[in-house]
């Protein structure tokens, strides 16, 4: 017992003097990790040699931003770096993720043990996937050992590597397979070695991956990130990273306002639906009145009692038919 406990001291010896390089890899608890790679899983693209994983600061950087503001992530170089790990950024899978950790910290108390910080994938830019779900602590304790495994692992590996143009102070690049690269940790599905239940409806896969013409095309690529403190009911959403044809990665927070919602009506044999396409986490409301009631403000029409909240796809008052012509409206804050 006295060489098992004597042995894991040194270790810690050597790692505390490998960090104290201030061009190391270091991180913190509650950091979010950025990580690219080409797993060539769906079929197409070329198989990347490395894992580039990015430390791109505490998770309250994004929580506590400004409605409306945008955050560059600098945290690595897209052109000295990203560019140069892959052969092109087609075809590239990339998520963002972090935890609280099970056994908890220091950080704020608001946000408790196995909290999870997770990207959903856009389908399309501008275009957002049903809202992640929260789920019981038990539940999202082994997605949280994983994220929290992909920061340890990429310490560890930085403390035993000679420093390079990807071994920085926020950015490393790890050979597949190595053993500390992040696909330990995502597994080939990027669903955190299947532990991650995503919207409880069957996705749940937290990276998002560029097209096969990704760099011509034109268009970038965005995933939404999602505060999952342990509970049920819908994730809080923070906004979205936006991945540009050419490397750079740029977060945009929860917008000041939302666009007015277009209303479709549906008239059926007892029932009216008003729908129309929703923004994620947009909270809406129902108003009406009769022919008489046109002439006074919105704000004093009778609303329904129960608001609708978005998730980016098309939503649904359902409203009883009347015998007299009635008029809808919807506002969305």
């Amino acid at each position: 017992m006295a060489v098992i406990l004597l042995s894991i001291a040194g270790s810690c010896a050597l790692f505390q003097s490998a960090q104290a390089d201030p061009s190391t890899f270091t991180d913190t608890s509650r950091d979010l990790m950025l990580v690219f790679r080409k797993t060539g899983f769906d079929g197409t693209g070329t198989v990347g040699s490395y894992v580039f994983e990015v430390d791109i600061g505490q998770a309250s950087t994004y929580y506590g931003a400004a409605l409306g503001s945008t955050i560059p992530i600098t945290a690595y170089s897209a052109s000295s770096q990203l560019s140069t790990v892959f052969d092109d950024l087609n075809d590239l899978s990339w998520s963002v993720g972090g935890c609280v950790p099970a056994a908890g910290d220091s950080g704020d108390p608001s946000k408790p043990a196995n909290t999870l910080w997770v990207t959903d994938p856009r389908p399309a830019p501008g275009t957002s996937n049903p809202a992640w779900v929260r789920k019981s602590t038990y539940s999202q304790a082994g997605p949280d050992s994983h994220i929290d495994a992909i920061l340890v692992n990429a310490l560890k590996y930085a403390g035993l590597t000679t420093n390079s143009t990807y071994n920085t102070s926020t950015s490393l690049a790890i050979p597949v397979g190595e053993g500390d690269d992040a696909t330990g940790s995502l597994g080939a599905l990027g669903n955190y070695q299947g532990t991650f239940t995503g919207d409880g409806e069957g996705l749940n896969d937290v990276e998002n991956t560029t097209s096969a013409t990704f760099t011509t095309a034109g268009l970038t690529s965005q995933s939404d990130l999602y505060e999952l403190q342990p509970g049920s009911g819908a994730g809080t959403y923070l906004g979205y990273f936006e991945l540009g044809t050419d490397g750079s990665l740029t977060f945009h927070a929860l917008p000041l306002s939302y666009p007015a919602p277009t209303l479709s009506v549906t008239k059926g044999s007892s029932s009216v639906f008003i729908s129309f396409p929703s923004a994620t986490n947009g909270t809406y409301t129902l108003y009406y009145t009769n022919a008489a009631g046109l002439t006074a403000p919105v704000s004093t029409w009778p609303t329904v009692s129960t608001n609708v909240t978005g998730d980016g796809t098309v939503k649904a008052f359902q409203q009883p038919n009347s015998a007299t012509a009635t008029f809808y409206t919807v506002s969305v804050h």
